[in-house]
């Protein structure tokens, strides 16, 4: 069994016992049905997050299935930890039928190779870092593309406290993606108009965006053609401290930060600080930024959504899109 909390029907017959026992267990609210089949104690999925329970229900597939499944897509960009958003609604696996996608009962197919391009992570088969990646770049709008190869390019500490087959990962698991493995994996692509939209977000992606809030600002600023920054600039402030930044404009002496929530509320985040104490340390921070002769913006991410908002901010702070009016 993949995970061990799973409560197979299959188990339950195999050792003389009546399956249908377990369909009035989830009846009355003591279990819940992950899959057909497959049940798991109702206070143990209360305390899962969303991306935990999708691997519950991959984990499920995966006992299942008579030839174990290959995950692509969404269902592999969570398994690597790479910069998705939300969590897909079907898990995504790969079929070498010809006839290709046809999706059901909370599965999506879609066609590639089931020999190339594959990895294991734990228990689970998996498109392998740079093919997932490019395939996402082909699929997902602009933005949540660029976050997914950025994220992919990162390079970052992983596999500290996490297993291969974890499924919350927050960071992205294994080296970063060369360039050279991105640009094979869009040769594999299946058409045309594919390699050209994956191409293309891969000429604009960077191994130095931080976070996925800090690439998506990015995708917005390329898509309303303001001028682009350097990311992650370095100053020395006055009391001797370095402080980085997420968008450096030199030639406005503009820095523009992407206030994300978890800089606050995530403990590994704001180290030894209290919520008010990295509140108060960032308002110190922003000020020495100011006394060196810095325009500062912030925006967040309701900001940064509202591309007429977004806009604003950074007209505010002496930008000037690049499109004609």
């Amino acid at each position: 069994m993949v995970i061990s909390e799973l409560i197979l029907a299959s188990d339950a017959t195999r050792i003389g016992q009546d399956a249908r026992h377990l369909a009035k267990q989830a009846k009355r609210g003591e279990l819940v049905r992950v899959r057909r089949g497959a049940y798991i104690r109702a206070a143990y999925w209360a305390e899962l997050n969303e991306r935990q329970r999708h691997g519950l229900q991959a984990a499920a597939l995966v006992n299942a299935a008579r030839t174990p499944p290959i995950f692509n897509l969404q269902t592999a960009s969570l398994l690597w930890g790479l910069g998705i958003l939300s969590t897909p609604k079907r898990l995504c696996t790969v079929t070498d039928d010809p006839r290709g996608g046809r999706s059901k009962h909370g599965i999506r197919r879609s066609l590639g190779s089931l020999d190339s391009g594959v990895a294991q992570l734990g228990d689970f088969q998996v498109t392998d870092k740079a093919r997932t990646t490019v395939e996402l770049a082909a699929a997902l709008n602009f933005a949540d593309a660029l976050a997914v190869v950025d994220s992919s390019r990162r390079n970052q500490r992983w596999g500290d406290a996490l297993e291969a087959g974890n499924w919350a990962k927050d960071r992205a698991w294994g080296p970063p993606a060369r360039m050279d493995e991105l640009a094979e994996a869009v040769s594999a692509l299946s058409s045309a108009s594919r390699k050209r939209r994956a191409q293309s977000v891969l000429d604009l992606s960077s191994e130095k965006s931080e976070s996925v809030g800090e690439s998506m600002s990015r995708a917005q600023m390329i898509l309303l053609n303001f001028p682009m920054p350097s990311l992650q600039g370095s100053f020395t402030l006055r009391n001797g401290r370095t402080a980085r930044t997420d968008f450096w404009w030199r030639e406005l002496d503009l820095v523009g930060e992407f206030d994300g929530h978890g800089k606050y509320l995530r403990q590994e985040l704001r180290g030894n600080q209290t919520i008010q104490q990295a509140v108060l340390a960032e308002k110190d921070r922003e000020n020495g930024l100011r006394a060196l002769g810095l325009t500062v913006v912030r925006w967040d991410w309701s900001d940064m959504m509202n591309p007429r908002v977004f806009a604003r901010i950074l007209n505010d702070g002496g930008l000037r899109s690049l499109r004609a009016a």
